[in-house]
C-alpha cells in the first residue's frame, strides 16, 4: 500500500493519469460473469464493440487533457474530438 502522504503530495495531472489508467484496466480486465449475461441475451458483439468505443475515449481523453507541449494542432484535435462525441 502507498504512503498516503507522498500520494498527496503528487500534481493533479498525476492523479488524474492515473485514475485514467486504472479506469482503462478494469475495462480491458475480462469480466466473464458480464461476457456470459451477454451472450445469454445475444448482445456480446455490441458489448465488446462499446468497449472499444470506451478504450478509444479514454485515449483520447489522455491526450485532450494533458498537452506537455500544446500547440494550434492540439486546439484542432480537441475540437475533433468534440464534434465526434
Amino acid at each position: 500500500m502507498r504512503d498516503q502522504g507522498s500520494v498527496g503530495s503528487e500534481s493533479s495531472e498525476i492523479k488524474y493519469d492515473r485514475a485514467l489508467s486504472l479506469f482503462e484496466e478494469s475495462v480491458l480486465a475480462p469480466d466473464h460473469k458480464l461476457r456470459g449475461c451477454a451472450h445469454n441475451q445475444g448482445c456480446y458483439d455490441e458489448l465488446m464493440e462499446i468497449r472499444e468505443h470506451v478504450l478509444e475515449y479514454l485515449r483520447t481523453l489522455r491526450e485532450v487533457t494533458h498537452h506537455t507541449n500544446p500547440d494550434e494542432s492540439d486546439d484542432i484535435e480537441t475540437a475533433k474530438m468534440i464534434e465526434l462525441k
